[in-house]
């Protein structure tokens, strides 16, 4: 357990412990923050055949290793690994928690990313929320909570994950070998430390500092295929450039160069950017980040 997690692991004891422990938990917050880490231990822990009434885990019983081996037969994990989750992913799902439990206890569905259901998968859903059933427990994760259907979140308890103690996280940043003094914009994403970590793992942290200087220098910038080769090395990445030259453009409206039109132009030109890229399949993601680019060069009025 990631120690800024800690706090919202206590409040869920303490809620399974006066019996108002809901069935369907949402965890949201920012990608990297750590929801899934929370949902896997959660999960664990209500998988425990030891510790059940406590909403903790004993590490050692049988439930605990096959949980460990990945191999419980009362969890399902559904993931969107490709661009979104379908309807049949959903209906196996359904199918799985009405089946009784081989370990005679819990059974617990993880849903990774639930913001990634089709409308279709997300309907399939709904009848399982509605009607739970004994012992039988949902988790979902979500980066944007605006994107889920109402009629989702108001079947759900709803957790924010997320970072008051930057303190605590710039330590374990440390810990991870992340020097947060290295970079200037490290400390903007200490809010997702998992994020960090990953693009340390990836050995790309050099790259996002790129993207930094570029959106810095996005006036100058011609070689659209270098910049798309950065962005290319990681899925974060195109969220994170977007956020660098959203970052670029409010200081310049602050520094007095940019009026309020040119830079509701360059808000909507980075909006639509990431949009097309979440929705449009087989994007050409070159010709897009040309438009991009050419696009604030033009409202900033620079060669």
């Amino acid at each position: 357990m990631y120690p800024w997690l800690q706090v919202f692991q206590n409040q869920l004891q303490v809620s399974f412990a006066q019996q108002r422990f809901h069935h369907a938990q949402l965890f949201h917050g920012l990608e990297g923050v750590g929801k899934g880490a929370l949902a896997t231990n959660l999960a664990n822990a209500l998988l425990c055949v030891n510790t059940q009434d406590t909403l903790t885990q004993c590490g050692s019983c049988k439930s605990c290793n096959l949980f460990s081996a990945q191999n419980h037969p009362d969890l399902f994990v559904l993931s969107a690994e490709q661009s979104s989750i379908g309807v049949d992913e959903v209906r196996a799902l359904n199918e799985f928690i009405f089946h009784s439990a081989q370990q005679g206890g819990n059974k617990v569905v993880v849903i990774e990313q639930i913001e990634k259901m089709t409308e279709s998968a997300t309907n399939a859903l709904l009848k399982t929320l509605e009607e739970p059933a004994l012992k039988r427990y949902i988790l979902m994760t979500c980066d944007d909570l605006s994107q889920i259907k109402a009629t989702i979140l108001s079947r759900c308890n709803k957790v924010q994950v997320n970072i008051d103690d930057n303190h605590q996280i710039q330590m374990w940043l440390g810990q991870q070998g992340i020097n947060t003094s290295l970079y200037p914009w490290l400390e903007t994403f200490c809010d997702q430390p998992l994020l960090l970590q990953r693009w340390l793992t990836l050995g790309i942290l050099d790259s996002v500092d790129s993207l930094w200087k570029v959106a810095h220098d996005i006036v100058r910038i011609s070689d659209i295929a270098e910049l798309d080769s950065e962005l290319s090395k990681d899925p974060s990445l195109l969220n994170v450039f977007s956020r660098f030259l959203m970052n670029v453009t409010k200081q310049q409206v602050m520094n007095g160069q940019l009026n309020y039109v040119e830079y509701q132009h360059c808000a909507a030109s980075i909006e639509k950017f990431l949009s097309d890229h979440r929705s449009v399949l087989g994007l050409n993601r070159n010709l897009s980040l040309s438009n991009l680019v050419f696009g604030l060069q033009s409202a900033m009025k620079q060669d």
